[in-house]
């Protein structure tokens, strides 16, 4: 964790004890380099409370002449340039409302409207601390997000999951079963947080396997395979509820996850008795349903994911078309991949048309062509292969010139009524049914943000995990969180996953592995062939042949790198992988350190040298990826191009490659010379 996700964490913990929490509106880079007078930042209540207080608070880099503060209208403040950091400006109750705006208007000395480029610069922070009380919600499993999170409010949630008892092997499976089902529809990330053999204060999925579990917790025993929703014990009638899946022993546990598993019943009502579900074959790969399919040309309107297609009226706007690849597409050697991009704009007489910015993940693409008329205009834009990921993002931003913000409101389309429209074009096709599937792994940025290679199957029957005998609340949760993110990623639940123990053999399958070296024996087995070393104080270690020296020396500057920060730290996380020692071509991802943070903490942003790499750390507050050890190609390419690849990455093979071909060459030509020579002098004199 770094040292401002700690900071933030106490500070919501404290807010929370209060019943108050912080909710940051902005300003976006946009708007801060926007001239415009005045900034609107919407924000709601959840849809299971009731906001009974609010606070603006503003933070600023730079003096400002004078910023009025409104919300839903209401002026609640008026700042000058003495009032820097003023304290949280209250709002009165009876101005809030289920949706609410806040608004901050830009003024000179004499009250008028003020606008002058990137004059938000100046606002480093704006946000609300709300206070809510909560709305009692009916036990009805049709709510259901709700009350674990709220899809229109929430930006991320924890998810709090019970076992009556220590779970064994396929018991932790049940677990991720139900977590996967959980978060397979979840549009924002979700974290698990598991506990066995005691309820929290809070909302909370409880696994029952039988009255015993049951009595153990203070809940009624169930009656069969079934799921309830049902008041807190220690919270009636609030929207504190448990969400109880179970039965009267493990084999209807068993029969009631499988079935929301299976997600083939519809839930409504208070409780629900659940079927054994129908057996389903094992799916193929590159099969995931939220995967745009490469063997094809696939149009935007078949995107499983969708999009921000069309925009309709003269302000700044952004189209969007998210989507999800396989994360092993091989591009190399070309240089990009083709984007047949269609859009329309209709602009009514007087309107001035947009500018149109192409980006794709962050990079700028090109600036559009006028598509006069209405008519549908193409153009074929080359996205670098270094700007394609497993999660893309294609953005149009849609520019209108700014209008003065202190003149009357123009009519839109000059009085006729009719608003400008722009649209992208739904036969859009990015062309990636030409690539082929081959990736360079150990990878661990692929695992952390695709789930590669464990979802290339999707219901990931070719993968393996490994927990220790007696796992901890963290471990659980460890696995729980991966098992979360992996439905979300390929949009089905992991159903055919093997969970092993340590007598078991992995055979031909990806393993995941969590634990530390003391209690799971995997790890100990493994702890040569890793690239972090954790017997007394960890630190990095090489592995593999000399020949991986051939790509030059980075191997050894990166170990360097690694243990300044080991040096430098107190607990110690890690992902780390490697190719399986169970089986060959097959990949290995090991979680462990000596101490476990939540899964979430892997993720973001890594000091890193530009390349993916096998040992991803958080040691010291800082995050970084280094690549220490020896990489294999999984996929198909065919001959050249995989001679070619590896030359490319084992780069101090040419030169004497080179050396050896030019003496081969000389030696063949200085024979063909001679012979030739022979022969002419060989010739009989002309008569």
């Amino acid at each position: 964790m770094t040292r401002r996700a700690a900071a933030v964490a106490v500070l919501s913990v404290a807010l929370a004890a209060r019943g108050e929490r912080v909710v940051d509106l902005g300003p976006s880079r946009a708007q801060r380099e926007s001239s415009v007078a005045a900034l609107d930042f919407p924000f709601t209540a959840r849809a299971d409370e009731e906001l009974t207080g609010a606070a603006v608070r503003i933070s600023f880099s730079d003096p400002v002449e004078s910023l009025e503060v409104l919300v839903n209208d209401e002026r609640v403040a008026l700042l000058s340039g003495a009032q820097l950091a003023p304290a949280d400006i209250p709002v009165r109750r009876e101005l809030l409302s289920d949706r609410n705006t806040l608004s901050l208007r830009l003024r000179d000395r004499e009250g008028r409207c003020l606008a002058r480029p990137r004059a938000w610069n100046a606002v480093r922070s704006v946000s609300v601390v709300l206070t809510a009380s909560p709305v009692p919600l009916p036990n009805e499993l049709a709510l259901l997000p709700l009350p674990f999170f709220d899809r229109g409010y929430d930006a991320a949630a924890a998810i709090r999951v019970v076992l009556g008892h220590a779970p064994s092997p396929q018991e932790t499976r049940l677990a991720s079963l139900v977590a996967s089902w959980f978060a397979v529809d979840a549009p924002i990330p979700l974290s698990f947080e598991a506990q066995v053999g005691a309820l929290p204060d809070s909302r909370a999925i409880v696994l029952l396997a039988g009255a015993e579990d049951a009595a153990r917790l203070g809940l009624d025993a169930p009656k069969g395979p079934s799921v309830r929703m049902i008041d807190h014990p220690a919270h009636p009638d609030s929207n504190v509820k448990l969400l109880l899946i179970g039965g009267r022993d493990d084999a209807e546990l068993r029969t009631a996850v499988e079935s929301l598993a299976a997600r083939t019943e519809r839930l409504a009502g208070a409780s629900m008795a659940l079927r054994p579900p129908p057996s389903q074959p094992p799916t193929p790969p590159y099969s995931a349903p939220r995967w745009v399919p490469s063997a094809r040309a696939v149009p935007f309107s078949q995107y499983p994911a969708g999009g921000v297609f069309g925009h309709e009226g003269s302000t700044p706007a952004t189209l969007s078309v998210r989507f999800r690849v396989a994360p092993d597409l091989w591009i190399w050697p070309a240089e990009f991949v083709v984007l047949d991009l269609g859009y329309s704009e209709r602009i009514p007489p007087g309107t001035v048309p947009p500018r149109l910015d192409v980006e794709m993940n962050g990079f700028f693409l090109a600036t559009l062509a006028e598509a006069p008329g209405g008519s549908v205009e193409r153009v074929r834009l080359r996205i670098p292969r270094e700007h394609m990921r497993g999660y893309n993002e294609l953005l149009v931003h849609v520019h209108y010139p700014e209008p003065d913000p202190c003149a009357a409101a123009a009519v839109p389309g000059g009085g006729s009524g009719e608003r400008p429209r722009v649209e992208i074009a739904s036969d859009s096709v990015l062309h990636i049914e030409s690539l082929s599937h081959f990736a360079s792994l150990p990878d661990v940025s692929l695992f952390a943000f695709d789930g590669f290679p464990f979802t290339r199957v999707p219901d990931l029957g070719e993968t393996a995990v490994v927990l220790p005998p007696h796992p901890t609340q963290q471990e659980l949760s460890m696995a729980l969180s991966v098992f979360g993110q992996l439905a979300q990623i390929t949009g089905r639940v992991g159903t055919r996953a093997a969970f092993l123990t340590p007598q078991d053999e992995a055979g031909d399958r990806d393993v995941l592995v969590i634990g530390t070296l003391a209690d799971n024996a995997w790890i100990a087995r493994w702890d040569g062939e890793l690239p972090l070393e954790l017997r007394g104080r960890p630190r990095a270690q090489r592995s593999g042949p000399l020949l991986d020296l051939l790509g030059g020396p980075e191997p050894l500057l990166e170990a360097r790198r690694a243990d300044e920060l080991l040096s430098r730290a107190g607990e110690v996380a890690a992902i780390a992988a490697i190719e399986s020692p169970a089986a060959r071509h097959r990949t290995a991802v090991v979680i462990t350190g000596t101490a476990l943070p939540p899964f979430r903490e892997f993720l973001g942003y890594a000091q890193s040298r530009g390349r993916g790499g096998d040992l991803l750390l958080l040691a010291g507050g800082d995050r970084a990826l280094f690549r220490l050890g020896t990489s294999f190609g999984r996929g198909e390419l065919d001959a050249w191009t995989r001679v070619r690849w590896f030359l490319a990455t084992h780069w101090l093979a040419l030169p004497p490659l080179l050396i050896v071909g030019a003496w081969l060459l000389s030696r063949n030509l200085r024979t063909f010379l001679s012979r030739r020579m022979r022969a002419r002098l060989a010739l009989p004199e002309a008569t």
